[in-house]
């Protein structure tokens, strides 16, 4: 069966019926008597029947979505500066829509009922419905909402149920690739690596300089710059040298961390189309799970790459400086850096990082060579066996 038809997009329709309902349940339960007033009749009965197949409080777990997927998204770090000392744009567009990053004051409104009430305050004044606002709340808590919205920018219940929609669909495709449409140019893009970020980047200015010596270049993504250094410079990750290396890292995570406030604009929860009906390729599944030297069996792909560390006795001093710890392999430093120093790959000195860096490169030569002699391939099994 196509995915399309298991996971169709909501119609605009449908949407605006569910947030319908989700308004008069919610009314229903905190005022009933207003039901009537807000609604025809025949309305109320329709509703009432979409009622029924709705959580009652969905709409506190559909902001509780919201809130969490927003708390993932990348926050700037202030010990990673990609434009220290590197001159600024000549101008840079100050918009209303960007003042408040991600929804973040709305997402940290303590109170979950003053949430909702001005989720619906903000929906029914968008709607320019007055009577409506007139009927829900006095003119106090009108007047304080009024304010709220001025300097919180508060998502649209379309967008927090789009969002709860996608990540219930989430679980029985998460072996297909979602694709998104672009709000601006309408192209279709599939969600894989960072092709989000990179197409933001064909649309927003994002300036990302060049670092290396007596290059006063800048480009409007870092994907643009990586290419600039690999082209122009004959430059490449592994041949970077310490400072080099760090400054390409820190210019990677700026860019991501300024692309998520364009996120929202270009590719919103409901920008969401279909799942590919075609599934993720990973070729680490195609591995025999049973190690050929020891006979143990291991589902997991990167529990593999240590098991076969182990076997051929690799050992690695971690990278941060006073430590004197000794890890069993390279692939277990990300895991001490944050079960012993309480640290992230982000937060490491040039030094650090760079010793890092090398270590993983070294670690993945490795397994790349190593890992089919404990694991092979299936298909080559296969061919051994005929």
């Amino acid at each position: 069966m196509a995915l399309e038809a298991m996971a169709p997009r909501p119609s605009s329709s449908s949407t605006r019926d569910t947030v319908d309902a989700l308004i008069y349940g919610h009314i229903k339960r905190k005022n009933p008597c207003l039901l009537l007033e807000m609604f025809s009749m025949e309305k109320c009965r329709a509703l009432e029947s979409n009622d029924h197949n709705l959580k009652p409080d969905l709409l506190k777990t559909m902001w509780k979505n919201y809130r969490i997927q927003k708390r993932n998204a990348p926050k700037p770090n202030p010990k990673l500066d990609a434009t220290k000392n590197l001159p600024e744009p000549k101008e840079e567009r100050k918009e209303s829509w960007k003042t408040d990053w991600m929804h973040g004051r709305f997402c940290r409104l303590k109170d979950p009922t003053k949430r909702v009430d001005l989720a619906i305050f903000h929906h029914f004044k968008a709607k320019l419905d007055f009577k409506a606002l007139e009927e829900l709340f006095d003119e106090d808590t009108s007047k304080e909402y009024e304010k709220l919205v001025e300097k919180i920018d508060v998502p649209r219940i379309e967008r927090m149920l789009a969002l709860h929609l996608l990540e219930a669909l989430k679980p029985e495709n998460r072996k297909h690739v979602m694709i998104f449409k672009c709000r601006l140019c309408k192209k279709d893009i599939k969600e894989t690596g960072k092709a989000l970020e990179r197409h933001i980047g064909v649309h927003e200015d994002i300036p990302s300089y060049c670092f290396i010596e007596e290059c006063d270049k800048h480009f409007r993504s870092y994907m643009a710059l990586n290419v600039h250094i690999i082209r122009d410079h004959d430059l490449r990750a592994p041949e970077m040298n310490s400072t080099q290396y760090y400054r390409l890292q820190v210019a990677k995570m700026e860019y991501s961390r300024k692309a998520s406030d364009f996120s929202d604009r270009y590719f919103p929860p409901e920008s969401f189309v279909r799942f590919d009906d075609r599934k993720k390729k990973d070729v680490q599944k195609l591995e025999d799970p049973t190690c050929h030297e020891c006979g143990e069996f291991i589902r997991d792909p990167r529990s593999r790459r240590s098991h076969v560390a182990t076997h051929l006795g690799l050992t690695a001093k971690c990278v941060v400086e006073d430590c004197d710890s000794v890890l069993s392999h390279a692939s277990l430093q990300t895991s001490h850096l944050t079960n012993v120093h309480k640290r992230k790959v982000n937060s490491l000195s040039e030094k650090e990082l760079y010793a890092h860096k090398k270590r993983k490169v070294e670690f993945n030569k490795q397994m790349k060579e190593e890992v089919p002699k404990f694991f092979p391939i299936r298909t080559a099994l296969k061919e051994e066996s005929d």
